[in-house]
């Protein structure tokens, strides 16, 4: 089986070792690096994750026909919240949504980037950082303005802007309005469940900037409950705002 059958079986140690082999016999095969850096973050061994994750988005970044890729830098930032250097993951995000801004970043998602935005304000709400919180809220008004918005995940900016209802970003994630319906299409469904991780996340962050953090841990908890979609940062997330959380209970 190969590499990357295996990380999608979710089969990650014999997802690294199949690497492994191959770059033993190819040492720059930077399919390879990328799988192996998906599967090392996956089973939390993130200080390795990050240098692999550098190298694919230095190579990503390089390509002279499509000039102006963002590399893997949302990785690169949410691995660096994970591991505790906030500052740092903040700066990266930032740094990529004002390359967006600035035409120096060309290629995002469908909704013309506005997933980094999203990050960034996650980021910046947790950390109580005011000039970020802003920032990521003009990045998403900027992006709001855009016909692109209505593409994936633009949506859940919309919903944070208070254009939308969660029903409604529930049916933009899922076709479905009502929660358990919804849950079911991401059972059976992986870009139903890979969209449903994103929106349940976002709402659990738009609890935390009401003051509610025991609705935000619940949303955490549902977007980790999910079987890992493999791409989403916000599932990533999730599970370290959930793992977080138990280790507080049990240091008490």
């Amino acid at each position: 089986m190969s590499a990357l059958k295996l990380l999608e079986s979710h089969k990650y140690i014999e997802a690294i070792e199949e690497c492994q082999r191959c770059l033993s016999i190819k040492a720059d095969d930077i399919g390879a690096i990328a799988i192996m850096a998906s599967a090392l973050r996956a089973i939390e061994r993130y200080d390795e994750a990050i240098p692999l994750f550098e190298r694919v988005g230095q190579y990503e970044r390089s390509d002279k026909i499509a000039t102006g890729r963002p590399g893997r830098q949302s990785n690169i930032s949410c691995l660096h919240w994970i591991i505790g250097n906030r500052q740092e993951a903040i700066q990266i995000m930032r740094d990529l949504v004002e390359g967006i801004l600035n035409g120096f970043i060309k290629f995002g998602d469908a909704a013309g980037g506005v997933g980094p935005g999203l990050l960034l304000y996650y980021m910046a709400v947790t950390d109580n950082q005011p000039q970020d919180v802003e920032f990521a809220l003009d990045y998403m008004k900027n992006r709001a303005k855009r016909a692109f918005i209505q593409s994936w995940p633009g949506p859940v900016a919309r919903y944070y802007l208070q254009a939308i209802t969660f029903s409604d970003l529930l049916e933009a994630a899922s076709g479905q309005r009502e929660l358990p319906k919804a849950m079911e299409v991401a059972r059976v469904r992986l870009l139903g469940r890979r969209r449903l991780s994103i929106a349940l996340f976002h709402d659990g962050v738009r609890s935390r900037t009401q003051g509610d953090e025991e609705q935000c841990l619940a949303r955490m908890r549902e977007c980790y409950g999910l079987e890992n979609p493999l791409i989403e940062e916000e599932w990533y997330l999730a599970r370290y705002e959930v793992q977080t959380a138990d280790n507080q209970v049990r240091a008490r």
